[in-house]
């Protein structure tokens, strides 16, 4: 077996169906037009507030300005649950992105990857070979996740921006791990498969997203509910976030790569974190409750404030009225 298939299999035992590894300096070439793309996709000012973005640009043109070791970089996926998050029905409840279910995956894949690396580790000494040092990045460094995802194999960037794979579609959340060892390994980037299909364009409500796969983060219902801080702005299309209150997966719902007979599941809750309550249940949790709820999960960047804004705009969406909050003695 190879250096790369025994790397790759740690990583399936530990959770991620798809892993692939590539060299630095041979996709060098093929990385730079993606640190050009995203140059001039802040130069647009597409990033919003998001200012660490704009900070971070440097370090994310090249990775060893992150990790001086790097020589190679592993990258893996993991899918997220398909159920839908919260209620279809917007007269009950609104709706959250469905990557926020279960635990922080910040924490759970970069403690899943180190175990991977560190099995491999095992089995590099007792064959006499040199571990791995490395550094493991999930969603927290200064890295192009999604480019180097694309360079190692594992999918495309689609018109939606995000990585899509052909059987596992775009639900995924991605991790890397920049190693200090070689592999001989070229770039083996997929084709892109989306061809003439502009769905994920038609379907956002915000007009978010154009044509050329260019995403403008000041309009997108995720950044507005996740990442913004602070009021709105007056030129928000707050209006057209419809009942999210916490991400969005339109453009991914309507991606003919996760709509597949299989795959289609009704509406659901998470009991533990992401529970299907009512508007009424929603306004009347208090900020220590509210706190509880999202402890240990990805929605605990979701500050309180945050959360009653999202909610209080969701319900008007839902209603064309303002809701009465009169019955909360404790609102967020």
């Amino acid at each position: 077996m190879s250096k790369i298939e025994s790397l790759k299999r740690e990583c399936e035992k530990n959770g991620f169906p798809l892993a692939g590894v590539v060299d630095l300096d041979l996709a060098w070439a093929l990385f730079h037009p993606h640190v050009d793309r995203y140059r001039e996709w802040i130069e647009r000012g597409n990033h919003g507030e998001m200012h660490y973005l704009q900070r971070g640009l440097e370090r994310r043109t090249d990775p060893r300005l992150v990790y001086p070791e790097t020589k190679s970089i592993l990258c893996v996926a993991r899918p997220t649950q398909r159920t839908p998050l919260g209620s279809k029905d917007p007269t009950i409840g609104p709706r959250i992105a469905r990557y926020t279910a279960g635990g922080d995956y910040h924490d759970s894949m970069k403690l899943d990857l180190e175990r991977a690396l560190m099995a491999f580790n095992e089995k590099q000494v007792q064959a006499s070979e040199s571990p791995l040092r490395y550094k493991v990045c999930v969603d927290t460094s200064a890295v192009l996740e999604r480019s180097w995802a694309h360079l190692a194999g594992l999918g495309w960037i689609g018109k939606n921006t995000l990585l899509i794979h052909p059987k596992f579609g775009s639900y995924l959340l991605i991790g890397v791990a920049l190693l200090d060892q070689t592999f001989d390994a070229p770039p083996a980037p997929l084709p892109n498969y989306c061809g003439s299909c502009t769905r994920c364009i038609k379907g956002c409500p915000t007009e978010a997203l154009s044509t050329g796969g260019w995403l403008d983060s000041r309009k997108c219902t995720a950044y507005l509910t996740l990442e913004k801080r602070g009021e709105w702005s007056t030129t928000a299309p707050t209006e057209k976030i419809g009942t999210w209150i916490a991400g969005c997966d339109i453009c991914q719902e309507v991606c003919p790569f996760n709509i597949k007979p299989e795959r289609e599941e009704q509406v659901t809750s998470n009991p533990t974190v992401n529970p299907l309550i009512t508007w009424d249940a929603l306004f009347a949790e208090s900020t220590d409750a509210y706190r509880a709820r999202v402890k240990g999960s990805a929605l605990s960047r979701v500050k309180p404030e945050m959360a009653r804004r999202n909610l209080e705009q969701a319900y008007r969406n839902s209603r064309g009225k303002d809701p009465d909050t009169t019955s909360s003695e404790s609102p967020y």
